[in-house]
C-alpha cells in the first residue's frame, strides 16, 4: 500500500537524488530531473513512492515504472543499505526495459534479471536483495482512534434499510456530515499541519478501462474527503485510513446504484438512444448538490478548514504517486433527455443497502 506524509515527502526527495546518482554512476545512463535515457534512446520515468507492506521492503512495478521503498527505511536504513535496495529495484527496472516487448514470461529473479546484474557488475548482496535491516515492529493495520467513527458510520448506513423513506433518504447526507465533522476534529487536534497526518492509497473499484460511471463515482467520492485517481488497476483513492475505508464502501454502492439507474433509464426509453456520459454527469451533479447544500450551512471557520483539508488531500494524492498524477477531462455530445434522466437519478440516489452481515468493511490489498 502506498503512503504519504510530509516526512515521507522529504524521504522521497532524498531517494530520488540517490536514484539519479546510481543511474549515472552504476548504470551509465543519461539522467535528467525526472527521466533517464536507456541505451536504445527511449526515455523512462524516475518515480519513487513510499509503501507500508508486511512482506516487502521494496518493489519495482512495471505497470507505472515506479519503485516502492518501505517507509520504515526512512528511520532505520543507512545510505549504503538504501543504495543496495535501489540498485536491486533498478536491476528489475532495466530487466523490464530490455524485455518489456517480449511475449515470454519473465521470472522475478530469473536468468534475465541475473544477466542484467552481471552486465552492470552488481554485487551478490544486491542480486539476492540481502538487506541488513533489523525488522521493526509489525505494522498495525487500521487506526484505533478511528474505530469509533467507523462504527458510527456503519450504523448510519444500516438506517438506509429503514422502511421510513425520510430516514433512508437522509442516510447519505448524515454519512457525509459525519465524515466532515470527523476530519475537522482531527485537523484541529493535530494543529501542526501535514507532518501529523499519514495518507494511504487504496484500490476501491478494480477495472481495466474507465467509463462515464466510474468518472461520476470519482467526482462524488471527492466530496467525501478522499482524492480519487484512475490508476493502472482501477479507481484508487488517497486519504486517511478511516476515510479510504468509508470510501471503499461508498464506491461499491455507487457502482451498483448508478449501473441500475442507467439500466432503468434505458428501459424507460427503449426507442431512444440515451447517452451515458451526460446521464452520469447529471447524476453526479444532482447527487453532489445535496451534499454541498449541507456543507454550505456549516460555520465559516469550518468551511475554511474544509478548503485547507481539500488542498492537503490534493498535495497528498499527487505525492503518493511520485508527482505523476495528471487530471484529464473529456468532451461529450449533449443530450437533454439523458441529462434529465441523470439528474433525476442523482436526486433519488439513496444508500439503501447496508454493510455486510459481519459489520466489517473489508480492505483490498495494497
Amino acid at each position: 500500500m502506498r503512503v504519504f506524509s510530509a516526512s515521507i515527502e522529504t524521504f522521497l526527495e532524498r531517494l530520488t537524488i540517490r536514484t539519479r546518482t546510481l543511474l549515472r554512476d552504476d548504470f551509465g545512463v543519461q539522467v535528467a530531473r525526472t527521466r533517464f535515457r536507456s541505451a536504445d534512446g527511449c526515455t523512462w520515468p524516475i518515480v519513487l513512492v513510499a509503501i507500508d507492506d508486511r512482506t516487502r521492503l521494496g518493489y519495482f512495478d512495471p505497470r507505472d515504472c515506479s519503485i516502492g521503498i518501505h517507509k520504515r527505511l526512512m528511520f532505520t536504513a543507512k545510505n549504503r543499505v538504501l543504495d543496495d535496495l535501489l540498485r536491486h529495484e533498478l536491476a528489475h527496472y532495466f530487466t523490464h526495459i530490455e524485455h518489456h516487448d517480449s511475449d515470454t514470461a519473465i521470472r522475478a529473479h530469473g536468468r534475465e534479471f541475473r544477466a542484467v546484474c552481471d552486465a552492470y557488475g552488481l554485487p551478490a548482496a544486491v542480486r539476492e536483495a540481502s538487506i541488513d535491516v533489523r525488522e521493526a515492529n509489525e505494522s498495525i493495520e487500521g487506526e484505533l482512534q478511528n474505530e469509533a467513527v467507523l462504527e458510527r458510520f456503519r450504523r448510519l448506513m444500516s438506517l438506509s434499510e429503514s422502511d421510513n423513506e425520510h430516514e433512508a433518504a437522509l442516510a447519505v447526507l448524515r454519512a457525509n456530515e459525519l465524515m466532515v465533522k470527523h476530519n475537522l476534529d482531527a485537523s484541529a487536534a493535530a494543529g501542526a499541519g501535514r507532518e501529523e497526518v499519514e495518507y494511504c492509497v487504496k484500490l476501491v473499484i478494480p477495472y481495466k478501462r474507465s467509463s462515464p460511471r466510474r468518472s461520476a463515482i470519482a467526482e462524488i467520492l471527492r466530496e467525501f474527503l478522499v482524492f480519487p485517481v484512475h490508476g493502472c488497476l482501477g479507481l484508487e483513492v488517497t486519504g486517511t485510513r478511516a476515510n479510504v475505508e468509508q470510501a471503499e464502501y461508498l464506491a461499491s454502492y455507487l457502482d451498483r446504484a448508478l449501473a441500475a439507474a442507467w439500466k432503468r433509464a434505458r428501459s424507460d426509453r427503449p426507442n431512444q438512444k440515451l447517452r451515458e456520459k451526460p446521464f452520469m454527469q447529471a447524476a453526479a451533479s444532482s447527487f453532489l448538490e445535496k451534499l454541498r447544500r449541507a456543507k454550505s450551512a456549516l460555520p465559516e471557520a469550518d468551511q475554511k478548514a474544509l478548503v485547507v483539508l481539500d488542498r492537503e488531500l490534493e498535495w497528498a494524492g499527487r505525492g503518493a504517486y511520485g508527482g505523476g498524477v495528471q487530471m484529464t477531462t473529456s468532451s461529450y455530445r449533449t443530450c437533454s433527455v439523458s441529462t434529465s434522466y441523470g439528474a433525476r437519478a442523482g436526486a433519488e440516489l439513496e444508500l439503501r443497502r447496508g454493510v455486510s452481515a459481519s459489520g466489517t468493511v473489508p480492505l483490498l490489498g495494497g
